[in-house]
């Protein structure tokens, strides 16, 4: 089937902050968020993941849906705008920079990966109420089979509705699949490529993240829900998903 093609004026444009290699220009355009490749097959990524996510059972209110598009006659996709008007989207590095006026990365960087870990929810579970470990536990276990190589602390988030605070559902997984990675480029085996991915955020191991949370984890992802994705064309990104997942 042909991705839907939308051209969207400039206007609309949305600049991306953050300190990621992964971060894109993006537009909101019609109440949905849409997003260019930077290095191509970013859109593709971002579908498989959600429809990853979708087959393994997980409540679709907890991830976003992300369905590929042409922009401007350029490769990309697009998801629905998952916040309502009277809700804010709070990033765990905004949260953080707003309460301290210090860069949360940089303090986790001088620790240990566990200790980040606890760090970072002791400070949520302090200026918000909410225990976040299924939710980190879900994005890690996620992370380490699409080899997300961009889950830095402004693609963590919650939403607030000017009462309360919830967790945001899942999104941005499109430097994933080793799109963008260098190192990878210059090994034959996949077995090998898929060794140059790191995760970011706590440990560069997906793996230690993963093992670390995962009491709290909700989301499962097996080798029977891949058997549920051989309707995708991009045969590249089951390759690896048949490696990652155990």
């Amino acid at each position: 089937m042909k991705n839907k093609a939308f051209d969207i004026s400039n206007e609309y444009i949305v600049r991306s902050s953050g300190t990621s290699d992964g971060t894109q220009d993006k537009y909101f355009f019609e109440n949905r968020y849409f997003k260019i490749d930077r290095y191509g097959g970013e859109g593709i990524a971002e579908s498989i993941a959600s429809l990853l996510l979708e087959k393994s059972g997980l409540d679709k209110k907890q991830f976003v849906k992300y369905i590929p598009c042409a922009i401007n006659g350029k490769n990309g996709c697009y998801s629905e705008n998952f916040l309502s008007e009277k809700e804010d989207f709070i990033t765990f590095y905004r949260l953080y920079k707003n309460t301290t006026g210090r860069d949360l990365a940089e303090v986790c960087a001088k620790m240990d990966y566990d200790d980040a870990i606890e760090f970072v929810l002791g400070f949520i579970k302090s200026q918000t109420g909410l225990d976040v470990r299924e939710y980190l536990a879900n994005i890690c276990e996620l992370d380490s089979v699409i080899l997300n190589e961009d889950r830095h602390f402004n693609n963590l988030g919650l939403i607030f509705d000017g009462n309360n605070f919830r967790t945001a559902p899942i999104f941005d997984n499109g430097k994933s699949f080793l799109i963008g990675n260098k190192d990878a480029e210059q090994v034959s085996e996949l077995s090998e490529k898929i060794k140059c991915a790191y995760a970011k955020s706590f440990s560069p191991s997906y793996e230690m993240n993963k093992r670390y949370l995962q009491a709290y984890r909700t989301l499962h992802i097996s080798k029977s829900t891949l058997d549920e994705l051989d309707s995708i064309e991009n045969k590249a990104f089951l390759d690896i998903l048949r490696l990652t997942v155990k």
